[in-house]
């Protein structure tokens, strides 16, 4: 029970006055009528400052910001969602909820939005294994992160409000340019400056290819129009790689790791047992276009072998390679070794230009034998891209063709399905279609195969994809101005693979 303030000022004056009558007093108990003089004085203050603490706590936010998140697909893998129980009305204002049903509806999602973390700067003027597999979505620092210039006025956003600009590099990462002299940071934006070397292709050049192009969109006056587009070098020369600091966190889509559903798979790497892994899909699973198949530096790997081998390394693996000489599959590169204590078996027979029906076709020539010779552990089926015409209920049903295939070879075979990245949402001639709604109903697939007991889930790039188009335009990332990734998002290919797989929570936890 808390004495009022006119009982408490009554003690102290009391004490004091009897201090002063008794001369005898020794020192020891004059120290301790002080103190309790203190405390009574302290108690006080603190019975008067309740009320105006109280008033001003629910309006706090420390530095914290509402966020209404969305997970940028159509629905949810099952436990792929976290969600914050909020506090009832009572606990937050002390009133009715009726009167705070509104208020706590906007903080059910409170988030903080600063990243007060450690600044760790990897390698960004080469390729380097452990910098490119840093997961996106974490960390203060992001490394080359690509952006396209169209004309000189053009204002590039990225994924995150730089605090600092630590380097703008061409996109081979040979060379250099120079803040104040090249480019500028103005309100969070990269800024070309007058008589920068910094690439830039011209409206006119980009909204004006021949009538030979593959790429229709409508130009800035609504006119549908051939666009600039090419394999090869053709986009990436025009992009440059922009490293940064910042303080914010990620608040967009974000994969959720599947680490329970490949338990098998992970004790298998984790006991140094032998595994074999096989992908099966289109052009973007292939490794178009990444730098090292349209030989350009800094020759970064495909998304593929990216993964796999970060997982080699964290694992102290040997990645070996197979070739399956087979027309059309990329063809591979020496074995990467990272340690002995045993080896992942990579192949892909994946082909530029196939839909999921030529999955379908070509299964017991690209996928059967080489399951029947090595195993199959895990098999990632990548198709979707190339199927923008296909119904998603359709799709649905070719991707289980060729799963239920795998699993007529290996019944105990893993399977990981990989939702598409979303083409260029520009386009006008029928690049774009149900590709990005393709992921729902692979994500009950998934579901079904789960229910059934067979490890499945679904690496979600449409997503992915869909998180970055809300910060970035397509001609930052893209490889060829339709449908294929360049080196930056050829990362977050490899990233969602191994943060579906085993999850970096994991990783790091090891």
């Amino acid at each position: 029970m808390w004495l009022t303030n006119g009982k408490m000022l009554y003690i102290m004056k009391r004490l004091c006055h009897d201090w002063i009558r008794e001369e005898e007093i020794n020192m020891k108990k004059t120290a301790i009528v002080v103190a309790v003089c203190l405390l009574l004085a302290l108690l006080i203050g603190c019975q008067n400052g309740k009320g105006d603490q109280e008033s001003t706590t629910a309006g706090q936010t420390n530095g914290e910001t509402t966020v209404h998140t969305d997970n940028g697909g159509d629905s949810s893998e099952p436990g792929s969602s976290e969600q914050t129980e909020a506090p009832t009305a009572e606990q937050t204002t002390g009133g009715t909820a009726e009167e705070t049903t509104e208020k706590n509806t906007e903080e059910e999602t409170t988030v903080s939005t600063v990243n007060d973390g450690p600044i760790e700067v990897g390698k960004y003027d080469q390729f380097d294994l452990d910098t490119y597999m840093r997961p996106l979505w974490e960390g203060r620092v992001v490394h080359n992160e690509t952006v396209m210039f169209i004309d000189k006025g053009d204002q590039k956003t990225l994924l995150y409000t730089p605090d600092e600009i630590l380097s703008v590099r061409s996109y081979d990462l040979k060379t250099e340019y120079v803040k104040g002299k090249d480019y500028d940071l103005v309100d969070g934006k990269l800024v070309l400056l007058e008589g920068s070397a910094i690439p830039c292709i011209t409206r006119e050049v980009y909204y004006g290819a021949g009538s030979d192009s593959y790429l229709k969109t409508k130009d800035p006056d609504g006119k549908d129009v051939f666009t600039y587009w090419g394999e090869g070098t053709a986009m990436v020369k025009w992009q440059v790689a922009v490293t940064y600091t910042h303080s914010q966190f990620w608040q967009d889509f974000r994969q959720e790791s599947a680490a329970d559903t490949y338990r098998a798979l992970i004790s298998k790497l984790e006991k140094g047992e032998d595994a074999t892994v096989i992908f099966y899909g289109d052009s973007i699973t292939f490794g178009a276009n990444a730098s090292s198949q349209i030989g350009c530096e800094p020759y970064a790997p495909t998304w593929t072998q990216m993964a796999v081998q970060y997982l080699a390394k964290h694992y102290g693996y040997t990645v070996r390679y197979i070739d399956p000489k087979l027309s059309n599959v990329a063809r591979v590169p020496e074995d990467s070794r990272f340690g002995e204590r045993g080896t992942i078996t990579y192949i892909n027979t994946s082909v530029g230009g196939w839909t999921s029906q030529n999955g379908i076709d070509n299964f017991n020539t690209y996928v059967k034998p080489y399951i029947e010779q090595y195993g199959c552990d895990l098999f990632a089926v990548a198709y979707g891209m190339n199927d923008a015409g296909v119904a998603p209920a359709n799709e649905k049903k070719q991707i289980k063709k060729i799963t239920d295939a795998v699993l007529s070879v290996k019944s105990d075979a893993a399977l990981m399905i990989v939702a598409t990245m979303v083409p260029n949402p520009n386009a006008t001639n029928g690049w774009y279609g149900n590709q990005h709604r393709f992921e729902t109903q692979l994500l009950k697939l998934a579901s079904e195969y789960r229910d059934a007991g067979v490890p499945c889930a679904v690496m979600r790039m449409t997503s992915v994809s869909k998180a970055v188009l809300q910060h970035k335009d397509f001609v930052d990332y893209t490889g060829n101005n339709i449908n294929h990734p360049n080196d930056f998002m050829v990362r977050l290919y490899a990233q969602t693979f191994v943060q579906t797989l085993v999850g970096y929570e994991n990783l790091k936890a090891d």
